[in-house]
């Protein structure tokens, strides 16, 4: 029985099976020597509080897959919806910074509960330069 390896995420982890996404590379660099199973729940266009409403669902099936056992991994890949302005379009995406935080301290207490275990990997997306972004 391999390892499992769950990636939990926004659209970056639901699309990073794509094309030379972050996804596919681990999946490659582990599937040769057939050393992990890689299990994807990915969300595009969620946010941490939204995260937190379906987590259980999500995670339905991802340690059945494995015979039960704790995943050996997971990855908590959320923050560019979260990051989202208040004043800008996509407002019902913003999350405040110390709900943001309130939230990956929860969703990384849920997996502590059910995995113990699991290595838990939290994934900062990037920051953003608004000025360039704008232009």
């Amino acid at each position: 029985m391999r390892p499992r390896l769950v990636l939990f995420g926004d659209s970056i982890t639901e699309l990073s099976f794509a094309d030379s996404g972050w996804g596919a590379a681990l999946a490659d660099k582990t599937s040769p020597a057939r050393y992990a199973d890689v299990v994807l729940r990915g969300f595009s266009g969620y946010n941490t509080r939204w995260a937190l409403l379906v987590l259980a669902m999500a995670m339905e099936g991802a340690a059945e897959a494995g015979g039960g056992a704790d995943p050996a991994a997971v990855t908590v890949f959320f923050g560019a919806n979260d990051a989202c302005l208040p004043d800008r379009e996509r407002v019902h995406q913003h999350v405040p910074l110390e709900e943001y935080q309130s939230n990956l301290r929860a969703i990384c207490a849920y997996f502590k509960e059910q995995w113990p275990s699991t290595k838990i990997i939290v994934i900062m997306p990037p920051p953003i330069y608004e000025p360039a972004r704008i232009r």
